[in-house]
């Protein structure tokens, strides 16, 4: 990425996790690249170990001669609302509300790179590309509908399985705050199934499909 403090962050990161290489390429990690915002990424990966590097406004960091910067997720607690960024500027680690975080990260289109050690029983998948396919007007609807769906149909299958709600996640338990109706989910949880439904809607057209509304 042609980011500034890019390559820093990537340095910081590795040698952060003990992996000897001073870019991606020198190591063997399985390296993502997403355009897209969605806090359920930092969460996640972080819970798998991996390395998280988002591209925030630069404000936030306090760096005013440019746009934007890349920054490493230290950690991030949905509890407490915080999370600690990696500074490039001051080579320091700092705590910013995790709303803050992510209002900074959109700010910037939602670009972020993840990256995880080698897994040679995971297949790699080859998705096709969707950067060029534009929605038309009015799909927001049919976006939101889709997006209901698919949590709706999460929700019916995780409490076949014995899932109910909680205040927070509790996997032993069984419990997830995530147990709630769509319209009820905090924005951060709805913006996963809205990139699915993009996702989604933009591949049929990319395919040669036309949505018509009866």
């Amino acid at each position: 990425m042609n980011i500034p403090n890019y390559d820093e962050c990537v340095k910081y990161a590795l040698e952060m996790k003990g992996i000897v290489g001073e870019t991606f390429k020198d190591t063997e990690l399985r390296v993502y690249e997403r355009d897209k915002a969605n806090p359920g990424t930092v969460f996640t990966a972080l819970r798998k170990g991996g390395i998280v590097i988002p591209v925030v406004k630069a404000s936030l960091l306090g760096e005013y001669n440019v746009d934007v910067t890349a920054t490493v997720v230290i950690k991030a607690n949905q509890i407490t609302d915080l999370v600690d960024l990696y500074v490039p500027k001051s080579n320091d680690i700092q705590t910013f509300p995790i709303a803050t975080f992510v209002e900074a990260w959109e700010a910037t289109g939602g670009l972020c790179t993840t990256a995880f050690p080698p897994d040679a029983q995971t297949y790699h998948p080859k998705l096709i590309d969707l950067k060029h396919v534009d929605l038309p007007e009015g799909f927001n609807e049919l976006r939101e509908a889709i997006a209901e769906n698919a949590h709706d149909m999460w929700a019916m299958e995780r409490q076949s399985e014995g899932w109910t709600y909680g205040l927070k996640r509790n996997d032993s338990k069984l419990e997830t705050p995530d147990m709630v109706p769509y319209g009820n989910l905090p924005e951060s949880e709805k913006e996963y199934d809205r990139i699915m439904a993009e996702d989604t809607l933009r591949l049929l057209i990319a395919l040669g499909y036309k949505i018509e509304k009866k």
